[in-house]
């Protein structure tokens, strides 16, 4: 652990406002007291204009009210490092809106993650097979997602492994693009927990796995090597912010990847 820390660190967290999650700020800070937290990032997924996504994102005039918490919560815990962020994604309609936000909003930070493919604007579901068109879309899009430089850390870059596609020569060759790219650009990449604690699906080969992280993905990734990580909660309850964490943070030992929750936080904080 960095010296400059001495607890925990999660840069990635939602509340009930993405209405996929339950708790407000202050029910999670008081598990963040208790779990021993140092840093704890607040990264809401963006809002997104017209009504886009609107069932699993928040709506933008609850932003005020969300800072607002934040300030609160940061007077209160005191000793806990409160940062506001959000959790943005590739649409090539809205990048600048997205990058803008971070200036509206004075963000500390932002994610970059992909829960969807994008085509003629809307959103599409990530295959259950090894569809190699698909694999070939996701692996484009996710190139130009960390290339825009929209976030510090590229979110769950597995997470299109969630619906049961297998791990296959043409998944794995989508694997590899992903993460080439991720080295040549000095993209961090996310080991993910939230996907450890969801329930576990049966992919097209029969195999039934947890969705996400994917073993190989990110053994895939020890062998590229050159690529830092980091490890989040992804935590949608109080309850679940340090749930699993330990799991994803054991993989990286056994593979050799280098975590930096901690030398991004200080990055943040102007340690």
């Amino acid at each position: 652990m960095n010296p400059l820390f001495d607890g925990k660190v999660n840069l990635h967290t939602h509340t009930y406002r993405c209405r996929h999650g339950a708790g407000n700020i202050a029910d999670y800070m008081v598990w963040a007291e208790k779990e021993k937290f140092a840093v704890l990032g607040f990264s809401e997924h963006v809002p997104l204009p017209n009504g886009l996504l609107c069932k699993s994102r928040m709506r933008g005039e609850l932003l005020g009210e969300l800072w607002a918490e934040l300030d609160e919560a940061q007077q209160k815990f005191p000793e806990i490092s409160v940062l506001r962020a959000l959790e943005g994604e590739y649409i090539p309609e809205l990048m600048n809106y997205q990058k803008e936000l971070k200036e509206i909003h004075k963000l500390d930070y932002m994610i970059a993650s992909n829960h969807y493919m994008w085509l003629d604007g809307k959103n599409v579901q990530f295959p259950s097979v090894s569809d190699p068109a698909a694999l070939k879309i996701i692996a484009e899009q996710s190139i130009k997602l960390m290339e825009s430089r929209l976030g510090i850390f590229f979110a769950h870059p597995d997470l299109f492994f969630a619906y049961g596609c297998p791990w296959t020569p043409e998944s794995k060759a989508a694997s590899k693009d992903i993460i080439e790219a991720a080295k040549a650009l000095k993209v961090p990449l996310e080991i993910n927990a939230y996907g450890i604690r969801k329930q576990p699906v049966t992919a097209s080969d029969g195999l039934i796995r947890q969705r996400y992280p994917i073993r190989q993905f990110w053994e895939l990734v020890a062998e590229t090597g050159g690529i830092e990580v980091v490890c989040s909660s992804d935590a949608h309850t109080p309850s679940a912010l340090w749930r699993a964490v330990p799991e994803i943070e054991g993989w990286a030992r056994e593979l050799g990847l280098p975590v930096i929750n901690e030398r991004l936080a200080a990055e943040i904080l102007g340690k």
